[in-house]
């Protein structure tokens, strides 16, 4: 049957027809006619839009890219259709590393496109790059508290316990004019102790914004912050122990703190003084220059605790310089009433002292700021060699701390004393009829002269004559005086009252005094200036 079905004519017409067919698309399929065909219709071109630029190539230590303009471009590239759909990985790119300088320059794009596809252009080619140049401040870092201590608890002035007074901050200049401040902020909540930590520093522009991009160096301090049940804050003194070296003299001083608080029972705080006193060692400073020692402060008998327990203290020391201050006038101080007295060597009653300091604390010394006293308290009429008293100002010293200066005064009783006889005491007046102050009538006939000692041609005479039957002792000089030979007795119906020295007398010395045998030196170790931060 199957050859009958061959055979027949029409059937075999169809199968020729078929291999026709299919010998046609294999040549044709060999020819790649069909493929280029379809190829044709999927490449193209796309424009890939809002590709980011990208820096590189820049110093961040020295500058701060401050824009690029445009930020996005656009890239044309030529592929197939599958490669053409927007990718991250289409980059478009801008080199910094040959800037030298802020300002605006114009710069060429580099772009990135994928392997399969081709590069056709950019829109924009060039774009304009601004660079600022970071500059720095220093700024002093302030600590602030967050929360509340325990129930009965109070707390006390944060205190930065690593010696940082400022740190510096980076920023472009236009930005820089913007800082407020350097901030920590350190958590007592909930404490019943001193809460020491390291607190990490921001700064905050004037609106109150935290400036992210700012660099602090160093970014972060060592804070404490005192907790106790009952505190007092004292103001800081220093004091100086040991001695610098002979060509040094003290130009200035920093204390990173100038309060203090102590921690303790409310009668242990009542009975503490009106500062707290941090001494300083002298002795480790060979040169001049400013070191950084620290000062650690006494706890106060009978307190808990003291914080700071300690300070830093920059000193700044300079090779001192000289100077002869002239015309110093020399003033006198403890006169008896009733009584005068007069300078009579020097008779210019001036004194010329040579000092030393520093440069510029020389150059602001005036005559007018030292005090030179010669002090009469005691002491009646006669002729005395007296030691002077000098007083300089903190910022300078005698050269020669061992210099003697001495003063020669005379003292009389005064013109406007009056009496029956002749004699006047320190303190009160005698009539002829022996009178005492209080008008009562004395008995008895005693007169009484002084005379002078003809050796010494100092020596005024002096003479004291009266009705009365006592005569007081002499009035002895203060320790380390000698009156002149001759110095008449001073005879009074009273004892002589010491007048109390005017209020600068009494003023405590400054830094560096010393007084021996009566006489008043000032050592060279003087304060220049002392700054707390």
């Amino acid at each position: 049957m199957m050859d009958k079905w061959i055979s027949n004519n029409t059937v075999a017409k169809v199968l020729a027809l078929v291999v026709s067919i299919l010998l046609w698309i294999m040549v044709h399929m060999d020819n790649n006619t069909l493929p280029m065909q379809s190829s044709a219709s999927q490449v193209g071109t796309s424009v890939i839009n809002d590709v980011q630029v990208q820096p590189y190539g820049f110093d961040e230590d020295k500058y701060v890219l401050k824009s690029i303009e445009p930020s996005t471009v656009s890239i044309e590239v030529r592929g197939t259709r599958p490669d053409l759909l927007p990718s991250d990985s289409y980059k478009a790119k801008v080199d910094l590393s040959q800037i030298k300088g802020a300002g605006t320059v114009s710069l060429p794009l580099i772009t990135d496109t994928p392997a399969s596809v081709q590069y056709v252009s950019s829109t924009p080619s060039v774009v304009k790059v601004t660079i600022e140049e970071k500059t720095s401040n220093a700024f002093v870092p302030e600590i602030i508290t967050q929360g509340e201590p325990a129930a009965g608890y109070q707390k006390g002035t944060p205190v930065i316990t690593d010696g940082t007074d400022k740190v510096s901050v980076t920023l472009p200049q236009s930005r820089l004019e913007d800082v407020q401040k350097v901030q920590g902020v350190i958590s007592v909540a909930d404490a019943t102790d001193t809460v020491s930590k390291t607190v990490a520093l921001a700064v905050y522009d004037k609106a109150g914004n935290v400036m992210k991009d700012a660099v602090i160096s160093p970014s972060s301090v060592k804070a404490e912050v005192p907790i106790g049940a009952a505190t007092r804050t004292l103001p800081l003194n220093l004091s100086y122990t040991g001695q610098l070296p002979n060509s040094l003299v003290l130009a200035g001083t920093e204390v990173s703190a100038d309060q203090i608080t102590v921690y303790g029972s409310e009668s242990a705080l009542a009975a503490l003084g009106d500062s707290i006193t941090a001494s300083v060692d002298l002795s480790s400073i060979e040169q001049a220059g400013t070191v950084t020692l620290t000062a650690k402060l006494d706890l106060p008998e009978g307190t808990e605790r003291i914080s700071p327990s300690s300070v830093q203290v920059k000193i700044t020391t300079e090779e001192f310089s000289e100077r002869v201050i002239q015309n110093v006038p020399i003033g006198l101080v403890g006169t008896g009433s009733n009584l005068e007295a007069v300078i009579t060597k020097p008779q210019s009653k001036q004194v010329s002292l040579n000092i030393k300091g520093s440069p510029e604390a020389l150059q602001a010394v005036k005559p007018e700021d030292i005090k030179a006293t010669a002090n009469l308290n005691g002491r009646g009429p006669g002729t005395y060699t007296i030691p002077v008293q000098i007083v300089l100002p903190e910022t300078v010293s005698l050269t020669d701390p061992g210099i003697k200066l001495n003063v020669t005064v005379t003292i009389t009783e005064s013109a406007n004393s009056s009496g029956a006889g002749n004699g006047t005491g320190d303190n009160g007046q005698s009539n002829g009829a022996g009178t005492t102050e209080e008008g009562e009538a004395e008995s008895g006939a005693g007169t009484g002269t002084a005379v002078p000692d003809s050796s010494n041609p100092e020596e005024q005479p002096g003479t004291n004559s009266g009705t009365g039957n006592e005569q007081q002792p002499d009035t002895p000089p203060a320790e380390g005086e000698q009156p002149e030979a001759g110095t008449p007795p001073v005879s009074s119906n009273e004892p002589t009252t010491p007048a109390t020295p005017s209020t600068e007398e009494n003023t405590e010395q400054k830094q560096g005094a010393v007084s021996k045998n009566g006489e008043t030196t000032t050592s060279a170790k003087a304060v220049f200036s002392t700054t707390y931060h």
